[in-house]
């Protein structure tokens, strides 16, 4: 049976406004009076309304996380950061986690402002939730993908840097006919990684070309369908290397390459964007670009927590954009490509 205030009260033999000024700590009640109603709320299991405490108090000590899912490892990692780090800090964590779909996404911002959030972290960029965190006085923090007017501070990865990085090293190695597997145009992480391999293609001279960069959505079948679709190359035209942009198409494209019986790395050297657990146990374990995935949730957490303590709105403040860099991990996937 749920026990109300009001039964507190009765039982206390006080009124229902001396109960909650007494279970508040009120300076109001007296000493004898507060100590009466907390042991008989004690004893009657009463536990007080968060929401409503909220509401009076104007904080709920709830941080929403939206995330577009849990399969890659990255956003893992960052959900398990972001819980760390605000359970420390006496907070609770939302978790909300759309599918990367926008009315999803919506939905959920919209569920976290009627909840009285203290703040929000997101991870998506559909334009009508963004205009909604922007609209009220929720401080916000985007992570991994830039909408186009934020409505807070971006934590992003340095990922033309990290992409540009990990096709050098695939150049290095000697390899001319690299193959990209990547998100779409309209995710940041998509578009930025694509640019910085283009960026070195340019700076070694060689060509781009567009038989060999895969697009498409975040999901571990695309992975598998791209791997079929390179190997459907003419011999002279397949691709020696292949770098994967992210966990979802990568959890996709090895399995499919295995199945094939693709020989990693002597068919095939592979470097794949942001690092997980399968990837370093994959045999032969999977060279990658490391993202820092944990460093973004930690700095996000960071400035969540700065905006909500220095000023409890974000409206009016001209967000900061931050990028976390990334690492080359080497380890048996890639080789020198044969002439």
């Amino acid at each position: 049976m749920v026990v109300d205030l009001r039964k507190v009260a009765a039982a206390s033999g006080v009124s229902l406004s001396t109960a909650s000024r007494a279970l508040s700590g009120s300076g109001r009640v007296s000493a004898a009076t507060r100590e009466r109603v907390r042991q008989v709320a004690e004893d009657l299991g009463y536990r007080p309304n968060a929401l409503a405490r909220g509401l009076r108090t104007n904080h709920s000590r709830l941080i929403g996380l939206v995330i577009t899912n849990l399969v890659n490892a990255s956003l893992h990692v960052i959900a398990e950061v972001v819980h760390d780090r605000l359970k420390a800090s006496g907070y609770h964590l939302v978790l909300c986690i759309t599918g990367d779909d926008a009315g999803e996404e919506r939905a959920y911002v919209e569920t976290l402002r009627d909840h009285n959030v203290d703040g929000v972290l997101v991870v998506g960029s559909d334009d009508e939730a963004v205009q909604s965190l922007r609209e009220t006085d929720i401080p916000a923090i985007h992570l991994a993908r830039r909408p186009r007017r934020p409505a807070g501070d971006c934590v992003l990865g340095a990922d033309i840097e990290g992409a540009r990085e990990a096709t050098r090293y695939l150049l290095g190695l000697s390899h001319q006919r690299i193959a990209v597997v990547a998100g779409p145009p309209a995710v940041t992480s998509g578009y930025e990684r694509l640019a910085g391999h283009r960026l070195a293609l340019d700076e070694a001279g060689v060509p781009y070309r567009d038989d060999l960069v895969f697009q498409g959505p975040l999901e571990p079948a695309w992975g598998a369908e791209a791997a079929a679709r390179m190997l459907a190359l003419p011999e002279g035209r397949r691709p020696t290397a292949v770098l994967v942009t992210n966990h979802e198409a990568a959890f996709g494209l090895l399995p499919a390459l295995r199945e094939r019986g693709v020989r990693i790395p002597g068919e095939l050297s592979v470097l794949c964007y942001e690092d997980a657990d399968m990837l370093r146990w994959w045999d032969p374990g999977i060279t990658v670009m490391d993202n820092n995935a944990a460093r973004m949730g930690d700095l996000a957490v960071s400035l969540l927590l700065d905006r909500i303590v220095a000023n409890p709105g974000s409206t009016g403040q001209t967000p900061t954009e931050y990028r976390v860099g990334a690492q080359l991990v080497i380890r048996q996937s890639c080789v020198i490509a044969e002439s």
